[in-house]
């Protein structure tokens, strides 16, 4: 059995942005992968193993607010399958519910509403294609406080 360990904050950055330019830039072709956000959230990477192979960010939407962002989730191709992409989304969860927050609200391209669904995220508004004109979805979750 692998062994699994998450990391956060600044341990975590550079491993997650690596595996952002490999999964967002390289396999999707997305051109705008980096923001000013990056700046102030909390990184997530997840190890297999000893190697990076999963990432995530959250962050509040404005600071002291109670309803986080959970974005950019990203498994290397090889990892997926591996229930990894959930163990990210929970690990942002509980960084957001240390934060503070009482809600979640994630940006999910929307072919993985599905995916997100299992995981308690419902879907609000209608597609859009804000996104580099890739077709994205807002899902939102209300979650208990620590």
């Amino acid at each position: 059995m692998p062994s699994i360990e998450l990391k956060r904050g600044k341990d975590a950055k550079e491993d997650a942005f690596a595996i952002r330019r490999r999964v967002f830039m390289e396999e999707q072709g997305y051109e705008d992968e980096f923001d000013e956000i990056d700046d102030a959230c909390i990184h997530i990477a997840l190890y297999r193993d000893g190697q990076a192979v999963g990432c995530a960010r959250t962050f509040p939407e404005q600071e002291g607010s109670t309803r986080w962002a959970v974005g950019r989730v990203a498994v290397l191709p090889e990892a997926r399958e591996g229930g990894f992409g959930r163990m990210l989304v929970e690990e942002c969860e509980r960084a957001a519910i240390d934060g503070g927050a009482t809600e979640l609200c994630l940006h999910a391209q929307a072919r993985l509403e599905g995916w997100y669904g299992l995981m308690g995220y419902a879907r609000f508004g209608e597609v859009d294609y804000e996104d580099e004109g890739q077709p994205h979805i807002w899902m939102e979750k209300t979650v208990a406080a620590a």
